[in-house]
């Protein structure tokens, strides 16, 4: 399979050359009546040897230049220049000697020696642009003067510098052109590869965070919640659950949660705190799915609400854990009625708060968190999402 090149620079190469190539065509076309007027001065074999020497290569040109692969423009640009030179050198070869001043033109290729310089331009060829340019103008001048007058004439070839400055315009302006369009293609390819390492960072960087909240909702609140004496049933059922989510990991084909899931989710959840722990969820009767990093960030940030009431809302503290849900919203909402604190005292190195709530929702498209406390007032802390 052939590679395919579709930065700007090769469209700019194919379309520009392709231009040069139905140029070519073009005068070619234009100057026939002279080539075919004029083939009394050579031989009869010259004529048809430049038409095939000149147009072959710019009809290649033109096919090649519908077909996005690079590699291929170069050697016909090349063949195209290198023809053009061979033909107006053959044309001395095949010259009979015998001058015709009535004739504006004696060679058909004088009106066109600067267009293989433009294709060589725009294929980043400079350096052989400018050679070809003066070798392929002084060429063609010189033969249209010795088919004219039998020799070269001083005066009358000072055209060809004309020629050459006029036609240095437009090879200046597909020069300046290339190189903006190269170096647009060179700022290009430098962000995409900054912001694939960025995104590849982000995505280290975020996997970090989800084995770290994983770790620590699962295996550090297990750890902190063992006592001495006989084990608690819903320990080893929590340190079963926490091994199996961390060798399950996240499911990478979950897309999509039904509500009745999220529910459920909910209810394991707060079963897992164990206590008085009252869920009402207000779960509407149809299916509505909600995007699984929703569902993991309001799954999560409900676990660890529930875990900081166990820990520190104090002994005979109740919790109600409420949720409504719609189709674009979902909102859960832990109350407590233990001890309380001040959130402003709360540093942000604290992971419960911080994190564990704050940091899982706020990174959520459409997720909000609200944490109100009082000390000896209990505390309230609401997750929601909206459907962006």
């Amino acid at each position: 399979m052939n590679r395919t090149d579709d930065s700007d620079l090769a469209r700019l190469e194919r379309i520009g050359s392709r231009f040069v190539g139905l140029g070519t065509l073009a005068f070619a076309l234009v100057m026939l009546p002279v080539a075919t007027s004029t083939s009394g001065l050579t031989e009869p074999w010259w004529t048809p040897t430049s038409v095939v020497l000149v147009v072959g290569p710019a009809a290649a040109l033109v096919a090649v230049t519908f077909r996005s692969e690079p590699g291929r423009l170069v050697p016909l640009v090349y063949a195209g220049a290198l023809g053009y030179l061979i033909a107006t050198l053959l044309w001395f070869v095949a010259w009979r000697g015998v001058p015709d001043d009535t004739a504006r033109y004696t060679v058909w290729l004088v009106q066109f020696p600067s267009l293989a310089s433009i294709a060589l331009v725009l294929v980043s060829r400079t350096r052989w642009a400018v050679v070809n340019l003066v070798v392929a103008t002084l060429l063609a001048h010189a033969a249209n003067q010795v088919g004219l007058y039998g020799e070269v004439h001083s005066v009358p070839l000072l055209s060809a510098p004309l020629t050459m400055a006029l036609s240095g315009v437009f090879i200046a302006v597909a020069y300046a052109t290339t190189r903006t369009v190269r170096s647009l293609d060179d700022r290009r390819a430098a962000t995409l590869r900054a912001a694939a390492s960025s995104a590849a960072d982000m995505a280290q960087e975020s996997e970090r965070a989800r084995f770290a909240g994983m770790i620590h909702d699962n295996v550090i609140a297990t750890l902190l919640a063992v006592e001495e004496g006989r084990p608690d049933p819903r320990l080893v059922r929590a340190a079963a659950s926490a091994l199996d989510e961390l060798d399950r990991g996240e499911d990478p084909d979950a897309s999509a949660v039904a509500v009745a899931v999220v529910a459920e989710r909910i209810r394991a959840a707060a079963a897992a705190v164990g206590g008085r722990v009252r869920v009402d969820l207000w779960v509407p009767d149809r299916e509505i799915f909600y995007p699984a990093e929703a569902v993991a960030a309001i799954i999560g940030s409900t676990a660890e609400a529930l875990r900081n009431w166990s820990r520190h809302a104090g002994a005979g503290a109740g919790c109600v854990v409420t949720g409504e849900f719609t189709d674009d919203t979902v909102r859960v909402t832990i109350a407590d009625d233990g001890a309380g604190f001040d959130p402003d005292s709360v540093g942000d190195e604290r992971y419960g708060i911080a994190v564990g709530i704050h940091g899982r929702m706020d990174v959520l498209a459409g997720g909000s968190a609200e944490v109100h406390s009082q000390p000896g007032r209990g505390t309230r802390v609401t997750v929601g999402w909206r459907r962006p």
